[in-house]
C-alpha cells in the first residue's frame, strides 16, 4: 500500500501511483521545503521569464501548446497541500487559463491558496512570460518549461521544429528523473558542513509601494572582454562591480555619520548543480556561492575587488564544497525529530533558519541564467528573452542577468527609492568601455 502524504516524510517512501506510473503527490524537493516557512513574506520566492517573439501571439494556439506541454510535464500540474508531518504537491487534470500580462514586472504565485496552480502563463502582444513559484522548480527548469511551451506554440503555427534540444519534445514520455529530488539523490552522508554566515550588510532605504525594475542592456562580447582582461569568467566580473557598487554605497553612508551595520558585503550567487551531478530533475537543483569582502579590513580597488570575487567563487564552485551545502540540508530534513515534528512545528523552526541563513546574511542576489541556446529551427522567430526575480524585501535589491545571441541584459529589481546602486554599477560598467542602455519601468 502507497504511503499516503501524512506521513513521515522519509525520503525513500513510495507515492501513488496516476496514469503512466506517474506519482498523484509528489514531496517538496529539499530544497523547496523552506519557501512555505517564509509564506508571511510580502513577496515569496519565485522569479519570470519571458520571450519576445517577432509576431504577434495567437492566444488559441499558445492555449493549446500549454495543454500539450502539461502532458509532456505533469510533474508541473500540481497544487501545494497541507499534510500532517510535510507540505507536498498534488497532481490534478485541470489546464490553467493564461491571463493577460499585468504591468506588475514579476507576479507573485499566492501558493498558500487552495488550488493555487505554482506557475502563471502571460502573454500580451508579442510576448509570452511565466511567473514560477520556487516551490516548483529554478531557473533552469523554468527555463526549460518556456522553452518547450514556445517551440510547441511555433511548431502549432507552421515552423518545422525538427531537433527539439535543448528542450523537451512533447513526443516523449517524462522519465522519473526529471521529478527527482537530486538532492537526496546525492546527498554524502561524510560531508562536512559548510561554514556559518554572519549577518552582512544590506542597503538602507525607505520601502516603495511599487517593485521597480532598472535594466541595462549591452553586447556581451563587450562585457566578456573587459571581464577576460581581469582575468574573470562574465558572472565573477558583474558580481565584483555588484560588491563595488555595494561598497561605496556604505563608505558614503558611513562618511555622513549613518548607520550602516555589519562590515561584511557578501552576495548570493545561485550555481546550477546539474553542471557537477548528472540529474535531468526540473525541479529545483541550485546551490549557492557567497563572495564575500569584510571592508572593515580597510580599502580596495575595483581591480582588487575582481580577484578576491574572482578567487572566492573559484573555489567555491566546486562539487565537494557544494557538496557540504547539500548534506547540510538533507541532513536536516532526515533528522528524526525534524521527520516526527507535526507541520506546525517544522513552519516555525524553518522560518527561523531562514532568517539565519537567508537574507539577512546576504548584501544582495546575482543570479546569472548564462546563456540561453534555442532549437535553431525557432531562433529566427525570437527577438528577445528577459529574467527577473521576486522583490526582496531584506536585502532591497536583485540582479538578475541573461543573454541571448551577443545581447545580455542585467536588471536590477528594488523595492525602496534610492538609485544609487544601479547608477554607481552601470557608471561603473561605462566607465570601462561598456556601451549601455538603460531603461526603467
Amino acid at each position: 500500500m502507497a504511503l499516503s502524504p501524512g506521513g513521515d516524510g522519509g525520503t525513500n517512501a513510495t507515492c501513488a501511483n496516476g496514469e503512466g506510473g506517474l506519482p498523484d503527490w509528489l514531496r517538496l524537493d529539499n530544497a523547496a521545503k523552506i519557501f512555505p516557512a517564509t509564506f508571511s513574506d510580502p513577496a515569496p520566492a519565485g522569479f519570470r521569464l519571458s520571450l519576445t517573439l517577432k509576431a504577434p501571439i495567437r492566444v488559441a494556439l499558445l492555449s493549446e501548446a500549454l495543454r500539450t506541454v502539461l502532458r509532456r510535464c505533469p510533474y508541473y500540474q500540481v497544487h501545494l497541500r497541507r499534510g500532517f508531518f510535510w507540505y507536498y504537491l498534488q497532481r490534478h487534470d485541470a489546464i490553467p487559463p493564461l491571463h493577460p500580462m499585468s504591468d506588475t514586472p514579476v507576479s507573485a504565485i499566492p501558493a498558500w491558496r487552495r488550488d493555487t496552480d505554482l506557475f502563471r502563463v502571460q502573454a500580451r502582444r508579442d510576448t509570452i512570460a511565466v511567473d514560477f513559484s520556487h516551490i516548483l522548480t529554478d531557473g533552469t527548469g523554468g527555463l526549460l518549461f518556456l522553452g518547450t511551451l514556445v517551440t510547441r506554440y511555433l511548431e502549432l503555427c507552421g515552423v518545422k521544429i525538427g531537433d527539439w534540444a535543448p528542450f523537451l519534445d512533447p513526443s516523449e514520455p517524462p522519465s522519473a528523473e526529471e521529478y527527482e529530488d537530486a538532492h537526496n539523490r546525492f546527498f554524502d552522508p561524510r560531508a562536512p558542513k559548510p561554514p556559518r554566515h554572519s549577518r552582512a550588510y544590506q542597503l538602507p532605504g525607505t520601502r516603495e509601494h511599487r517593485y521597480r525594475i532598472i535594466t541595462g542592456r549591452m553586447a556581451a562580447a563587450d562585457v566578456l572582454e573587459r571581464a577576460r582582461a581581469y582575468g574573470a569568467s562574465l558572472t565573477e566580473y558583474l558580481g565584483a562591480l555588484y560588491v563595488f557598487s555595494l561598497m561605496q554605497i556604505r563608505e558614503r553612508c558611513e562618511q555622513r555619520g549613518e548607520r550602516v551595520g555589519p562590515s561584511v558585503v557578501r552576495l548570493e550567487v545561485p550555481v546550477d548543480m546539474r553542471r557537477f551531478f548528472s540529474s535531468k530533475t526540473v525541479r529545483n537543483f541550485a546551490l549557492y556561492a557567497s563572495p564575500e569582502i569584510d571592508v572593515s579590513l580597510g580599502g580596495y580597488s575595483f581591480e582588487e575587488v575582481v580577484q578576491r570575487v574572482h578567487h572566492s567563487l573559484r573555489m567555491q564552485i566546486d562539487a565537494r564544497e557544494l557538496g557540504r551545502q547539500i548534506g547540510r540540508n538533507v541532513r536536516a530534513e532526515r533528522h528524526p525529530l525534524i521527520r516526527a515534528a507535526p507541520l506546525f512545528v517544522k513552519d516555525h523552526v524553518l522560518s527561523i533558519v531562514y532568517q539565519r541563513i537567508g537574507e539577512s546574511a546576504y548584501s544582495g542576489v546575482l543570479s546569472n541564467l548564462g546563456r540561453i541556446v534555442v532549437p535553431t529551427t525557432i531562433e529566427p522567430h525570437i527577438e528577445s528573452f528577459a529574467f527577473l526575480l521576486n522583490p526582496s524585501y531584506g536585502m532591497k535589491k536583485n540582479c538578475a542577468v541573461a543573454s541571448f545571441r551577443d545581447a545580455l541584459q542585467v536588471s536590477f529589481g528594488s523595492v525602496v527609492a534610492s538609485r544609487d546602486l544601479e547608477r554607481d554599477f552601470f557608471t561603473r560598467l561605462a566607465a570601462e568601455g561598456v556601451r549601455v542602455a538603460v531603461s526603467e519601468r
